[in-house]
């Protein structure tokens, strides 16, 4: 004779249902937490997209900013030492009509300097001479 569920029964029963809806919205809880995160990563992956593609042009700017930069750096160095090999070859044009129009004079120029040049060397000598033995006097 079979009168029913015992009360245990019932019990087991009730903490049976309780446990399947609390594993249920353990699993539901779960699940939002992953559609959440990624979620975000997808925000996060989009926003690293968008700065990449801002940041791209940008420094893509800069690099070719940069080698004009340099080009016209270069160019001018160019410039510059052409002017400057014209130049020497133009002083160099001059001294060498000096001399052929004025060979005596120019001797007498050269030799003007060659003796200045050693006076001056013969006194720095002299001088650093004079220094050391200052020096090792001390």
């Amino acid at each position: 004779m079979n009168f029913g569920k015992t009360t245990a029964e019932k019990v087991a029963d009730e903490i049976s249902k309780r446990g399947a809806q609390a594993a249920n919205g353990f699993e539901n809880a779960v699940d939002s937490a992953a559609d959440a995160a990624q979620s975000a990563l997808s925000n996060v992956a989009t926003k690293i997209d968008h700065l990449e593609g801002q940041a791209k042009p940008a420094f893509d700017r800069m690099v070719a900013r940069g080698e004009a930069l340099a080009s016209d750096a270069l160019a001018s160095t160019r410039d510059a030492g052409e002017r400057g090999k014209q130049a020497v070859a133009r002083y160099a044009t001059a001294c060498e009509n000096y001399v052929a129009e004025q060979p005596m004079k120019s001797v007498a120029i050269a030799a003007a300097a060659g003796a200045a040049l050693a006076a001056a060397l013969l006194i720095l000598s002299r001088n650093r001479a004079a220094k050391c033995d200052r020096h090792s006097a001390r």
